[in-house]
C-alpha cells in the first residue's frame, strides 16, 4: 500500500509537470507564430501606405524563411478594400475565407484579430483605406515540434516514473521493514506480557523515536500494572487481618457456652476489627477515586487555619494520652478546596506526628501565607515534630501506598495501614498543591504542604 501510494503520487507529479511544460511551450510557440505574422502584416500595411500597388505586395523574405520554405509551411495573405471586395491574394489561400464582419482596431495593445482554424493561424489587421489584410499560415512545423516535445516529455516522464517507482519500492521497504518488526513485537504485548519492547534500533530516526516513545509508554503501563497488583495484594492482606480476627473471635465465642463477659469481650474485639476494616475500606475508596481523577469534587472558599484548629482540638485527647504537647501558630489563610478532604490531610499529618514522637515530646502546627521562591504566595501548612525522625533509606518511599513507619519509632509499637501519607499526597495534588518531607534521623520530622491561595487571601 505504501509503495502504491508513492508510485501513484509520483505519477501524478510527473504527469502534472510534463503537462505544464507542454502547455507552456505550446503557448510560447503560438505567441511567437502570432508575433511573426503580425510583424509581416505590419510590413505589408506600411508598404501600402508608401504607395506600393497591392498586386506588388510580397511577404518579406525574412519571414518567408522563418515560416518555412516547405509548401505546407508557406504563408498566404489576402487584401480586401473598404467595400469588402478582394483586391489581391497570394500564396495557398484557403477556400472560403473572407474579411471579418467587424473592422479590426488600429490602436491599442491588441490592434489585430486572431483566428485559429484547425492547424492554421490567421492574423487580420486594418489597412489605412478602411480595408482588411489577412495573413496566415499552417502551424505544421510548430505542430511537429510540439509533437516531438510531447514524445520527449512522455519518454522522460516514463523514465522518471520507473526510476521513481524503484526508489519508492526501496524507500517503502526501508520504512516498512522496521515497522513490520515493530508490529510483530506489538502483537506480543498484552496485559500478561508488558515486558515486551519494540526494537528501537533503526536507520530511520523517526521510526527509532516512535519505538522509543512506545517503549516508554509500555514501561509506564508495566509500572502502573505492577503498582495496581501490589496495591490489590496489599489491600487484600490488610482486609484479611480484621476479617480473620472477627472470624476467630466468633468461632471462639461459639465453640461452647461462655460467660456474658467473655461474649462482650469477643464482640468488642470484633467491633474494633470492623472499625479498622471500615477505615481501611474508606481509605481504599478515596485512593481509588484519586486514581480515576475524581478525588476533588468541591472547590469552596476555606480557611485552612480554622480547619487545622478544629483538627487539633479533636486530636488533643490523643496527644494528651501520648503525653505529647501540641502547639499551634495559625494565621488566617484562604484557599479553595474541599474542607473535609483538607481536614483529613491535617488529621493524617498530625496523627503521625503524635504517634511517631517521644513521650513528652512536642508538635508544632502552623498555617500561614508564605512567599515562595518564584514570588508566588501559597498557603503553607507545616507539621513539625521532635520525634525520632525517618531513616534516610525510608524517606524516598514514605508517600508510597502501604508503606508503614517503623513500629520501634512509636510509643506503643503500633503502625497504621500505610495509606495515610499516600492519601495526603493525593488530596494535596488534587488541590493543585505540593507536600514535602524534611526529616533528620534522631531530630524529628517536618511535613510541609503548600496550597494555592484564593482571591480572598
Amino acid at each position: 500500500m505504501l509503495t502504491a501510494s508513492h508510485v501513484g503520487l509520483l505519477a501524478a507529479v510527473v504527469a502534472a509537470f510534463a503537462g505544464t511544460i507542454y502547455w507552456m511551450m505550446s503557448r510560447a510557440v503560438h505567441h511567437q507564430a502570432e508575433a511573426d505574422l503580425l510583424a509581416a502584416a505590419e510590413i505589408l500595411v506600411r508598404e501600402l501606405n508608401e504607395g506600393t500597388a497591392p498586386t506588388s505586395l510580397r511577404i518579406p523574405e525574412t519571414y518567408f524563411h522563418r515560416f518555412g520554405p516547405a509548401p505546407r509551411d508557406q504563408a498566404f495573405f489576402a487584401l480586401w478594400n473598404s467595400a469588402g471586395v478582394k483586391v489581391v491574394d497570394k500564396g495557398n489561400v484557403p477556400a472560403g475565407i473572407g474579411p471579418l464582419d467587424r473592422r479590426p482596431k488600429r490602436e491599442g495593445p491588441h490592434p489585430f484579430e486572431t483566428q485559429v482554424s484547425g492547424p492554421r493561424l490567421d492574423i487580420v489587421v486594418a489597412t489605412p483605406d478602411g480595408g482588411q489584410l489577412r495573413i496566415g499560415r499552417p502551424l505544421a512545423k510548430e505542430s511537429d515540434d510540439l509533437g516531438r516535445l510531447a514524445v520527449r516529455l512522455a519518454t522522460g516522464a516514463m523514465v522518471a516514473l520507473v526510476i521513481g517507482a524503484i526508489a519508492a519500492v526501496w524507500l517503502a521497504d526501508r520504512i516498512s521493514t522496521p515497522l513490520r518488526r515493530m508490529a510483530v513485537s506489538a502483537q506480543r504485548v498484552s496485559d500478561r506480557n508488558l515486558k515486551e519492547r519494540l526494537p528501537a534500533e533503526s536507520t530511520i530516526v523517526e521510526v527509532g523515536q516512535l519505538a522509543t516513545v512506545f517503549n516508554a509508554m509500555l514501561l509506564r503501563l508495566e509500572q502502573a500494572f505492577d503498582r495496581q497488583s501490589r496495591f490489590t495484594a496489599d489491600a487484600s492482606h490488610e482486609l484479611r487481618t480484621p476479617v480473620a480476627v472477627i472470624l476467630a473471635q466468633a468461632e471462639h465465642a461459639l465453640s461452647r457456652e461462655r460467660a456474658s463477659e467473655d461474649y462482650q469481650g469477643a464482640l468488642g474485639t470484633c467491633r474494633d476489627a470492623a472499625r479498622r476494616m471500615k477505615r481501611l475500606v474508606g481509605d481504599l475508596l478515596l485512593l481509588s477515586r484519586a486514581d480515576s481523577g475524581q478525588l476533588l469534587a468541591r472547590r469552596d472558599p476555606i480557611d485552612l487555619a480554622q480547619i487545622t484548629r478544629d483538627v487539633v482540638d479533636l486530636l488533643r485527647p490523643l496527644a494528651q494520652e501520648r503525653k505529647v504537647q501540641v502547639n499551634t501558630n495559625l494565621a488566617p489563610s484562604r484557599s479553595l478546596g474541599d474542607a473535609g478532604q483538607l481536614g483529613q490531610v491535617v488529621t493524617n499529618l498530625l496523627t503521625n506526628a503524635i504517634r511517631y514522637n517521644h513521650l513528652g515530646g512536642e508538635v508544632l502546627v502552623s498555617v500561614e501565607p508564605r512567599q515562595c521562591e518564584d514570588s508566588s504566595v501559597k498557603v503553607a501548612l507545616t507539621v513539625e515534630d521532635r520525634g525520632p525522625g525517618i531513616p534516610l533509606t525510608s524517606q524516598a518511599t514514605v508517600f508510597d501506598r502501604f508503606t508503614r513507619g517503623d513500629s520501634a519509632r512509636t510509643q506503643h509499637g503500633e503502625t497504621g495501614t500505610g495509606l495515610g501519607l499516600s492519601i495526603v499526597r493525593e488530596i494535596v495534588e488534587a488541590h493543585g498543591g505540593t507536600v514535602a518531607l524534611q526529616s533528620t534521623p534522631g531530630n524529628g520530622t517536618t511535613m510541609t504542604v503548600l496550597l494555592p491561595t484564593s482571591a480572598m487571601t
